[in-house]
């Protein structure tokens, strides 16, 4: 059984470790006790060392680990400051006890940065912690089903079918209706890439009631016109519609 978590100085050793806690004389049971009263002695600059002094002893001497000895360390000091808090503000004890309480605060800041557990927040401050985790989720879950819904509004009950055979055709036709112009010269479609071609007619089209793979769809409309491996061309047995201008006076 583990005699203390923390490394306790032998008796009548008046030459101890720096880090060592207890009294030259005789061994108390009250190593917490002794563990503070060697905290308030430290420079700030010591907690890091002290700490992983003691925690070396732990770890060699019990068959824990260091978030167990981390865990352990976090709830004596928070039990520590809670009792301080008690102490009557009028009282003799009162500008001791502040400083105590600030030298542990600071000690506490240090396990915080130190805590890959959370070990060394208290219960409230983890289910706190958890509750705004749960808000933002329920917020962004919220945020998606409006935009689902949104999107939704735009889905087709039905697609419309191509005849078997002519999906060729079909593409031809927005082939051609790419490259119309307006009577003053302009693009009737004001465009900068495929993509929006092909995903309308994987989604919004069938070829003899099945679906045409976005894949399919896309290699009818190649990025670059240097003609790839995966390019499909229309063949001239499919191109069977010419789209034309029927009026050159705009507004007609």
């Amino acid at each position: 059984m583990l005699h203390s978590y923390f490394k306790i100085r032998d008796p009548w050793n008046f030459k101890p470790h720096q880090f060592e806690i207890g009294t030259p004389f005789i061994r108390s049971s009250f190593h917490d006790n002794h563990f503070f009263l060697k905290l308030y002695e430290l420079r700030k600059d010591d907690f890091s060392d002290f700490y992983d002094f003691h925690l070396r002893h732990y770890l060699q001497n019990a068959s824990g680990i260091e978030s167990d000895f981390h865990s352990y360390v976090s709830d004596i000091v928070s039990t520590r400051i809670a009792q301080l808090k008690l102490i009557d503000p009028f009282s003799r004890k009162a500008l001791r006890t502040k400083q105590q309480t600030e030298r542990l605060r600071t000690f506490q800041t240090f396990l915080h940065s130190i805590d890959k557990w959370s070990s060394s927040q208290t219960l409230e401050a983890v289910i706190a912690e958890n509750n705004k985790e749960i808000v933002g989720l329920k917020e962004q879950i919220i945020k998606l089903k409006d935009e689902l819904e949104a999107l939704r509004r735009y889905e087709a009950k039905t697609k419309i079918d191509i005849r078997d055979k002519h999906l060729p055709t079909f593409v031809h036709l927005i082939h051609q209706l790419q490259k119309l112009m307006l009577p003053d010269e302009r693009r009737l479609f004001n465009f900068q890439e495929q993509s929006a071609w092909y995903k309308l007619v994987s989604k919004y089209f069938t070829h003899d009631r099945k679906p045409i793979p976005i894949e399919t769809a896309r290699n009818y409309f190649p990025v670059h016109k240097e003609k790839t491996s995966k390019e499909i061309e229309v063949p001239e047995h499919s191109r069977l519609f010419k789209i034309i201008l029927t009026s050159s006076e705009p507004g007609c």
